[in-house]
């Protein structure tokens, strides 16, 4: 068991409680790939390495993380609940704002000026790679 929640708690947050559960065991069961590309974004999942037009990109654990997650399942919306467990973990004791902090982070190693964010916003869901 992964989770609890004493009595009496509210059926929604029950709810939300499975659909993270669900959500953490479909992303677990998609098979990891060595190398992930994404326009002209390569990781390494292996390397640890990511590139961008070829030009490496020096990113974080936390930040290499994230990015492959985005890279594993483009055109998915990722909320801030699910990013939180699967990059900082299940009982991490992070806020939610630490995912957007990061998010922008990784916006400002892999965008050039003037051209539209890799990484989108959806709003009042989360982000979101989109092809």
């Amino acid at each position: 068991a992964d989770d609890y929640i004493a009595k009496p708690f509210d059926i929604e947050e029950l709810l939300a409680r499975m659909r993270a559960i669900f959500r953490r065991i479909e992303l677990q069961d998609q098979p990891n790939r060595a190398v992930l590309t994404f326009r002209d974004i390569t990781v390494d999942l292996d390397a640890r390495v990511a590139t961008r037009g070829g030009t490496p990109i020096e990113l974080t654990k936390r930040e290499f993380d994230l990015l492959a997650v985005f890279m594993k399942h483009p055109n998915l919306v990722q909320t801030r609940d699910m990013l939180l467990d699967l990059v900082w973990g299940y009982d991490s004791q992070v806020e939610t704002n630490v995912v957007d902090v990061y998010v922008r982070y990784l916006r400002n190693k892999l965008d050039s000026a003037g051209e539209e964010s890799v990484i989108q916003t959806v709003r009042g869901m989360g982000y979101v790679m989109r092809t």
